[in-house]
Formats: C-alpha cells, sequence, structure tokens
C-alpha cells in the first residue's frame, strides 16, 4: 500500500464552492477511485491551500486508470475552473495527480 500526498490551490473565493462540490461528488468518480485502488482519500483545506492524502495500492496506476476514465476527466474538467496549481499556477486537469510529495516522517501505533 502506498501513502501519496500533493498540494493544490483553490482560486481566491472559490472555497465555499470547492466545499460543496466535494460533497456532493460524483458517483461515477467514487467507483472510479475504488477501480484504481485507492482505499482512503482525505482533502484538508487552509485558505487557499489544498492538502490532499491517499492511501493506495499503486499510485502510477491510479493515476493511469483516472486519466483514462471519462467520468473522473469529466470531474477534473468541472473542477478546473475554481481551481490552481500548487503555486498558483493554472490548473491542469489532465494532470489531476501529480508526482507526490516525499513522505520524511510515518508513525502508527502497534
Amino acid at each position: 500500500m502506498q501513502r501519496v500526498a500533493f498540494v493544490m490551490r483553490v482560486k481566491e473565493g472559490q472555497q465555499e464552492e470547492y466545499i460543496r462540490r466535494h460533497q456532493h461528488v460524483w458517483q461515477e468518480v467514487l467507483s472510479d477511485l475504488k477501480r484504481a485502488g485507492v482505499h482512503k482519500m482525505s482533502i484538508f483545506m487552509f485558505g487557499l491551500q489544498l492538502f490532499l492524502y491517499m492511501e493506495v495500492e499503486d499510485y502510477a496506476e491510479a493515476a493511469r486508470i483516472l486519466a483514462e476514465s471519462d467520468d473522473s476527466v469529466r470531474w477534473e474538467e468541472y473542477m478546473a475552473p475554481i481551481m490552481e496549481g500548487a503555486t498558483g499556477e493554472t490548473y491542469d486537469p489532465a494532470n489531476a495527480y501529480p508526482a507526490g510529495l516525499p513522505e520524511v516522517f510515518y508513525w502508527q501505533a502497534d
């Protein structure tokens, strides 16, 4: 199982819309995530910053499966107008799952 995290940004003034859309994620997208081997996913928001964490069987394979799914591609295109890249650059819905952040510490209780 791989643990993957990356950062993104929501555009200024679009925070509530981002939250609203994620309260109603399309069932087809949730099915795609499951089919892609994603077991857990969380998105945290701090101001405009978004931090995504997931546990996935094979991240590269999951990204490929999601990029080939019409429903998941349509979701990313739907999200693109309210999103930015991690440093404020234009959000690229074709690269919705970028290289993850390096993990520098992990701890789990017995």
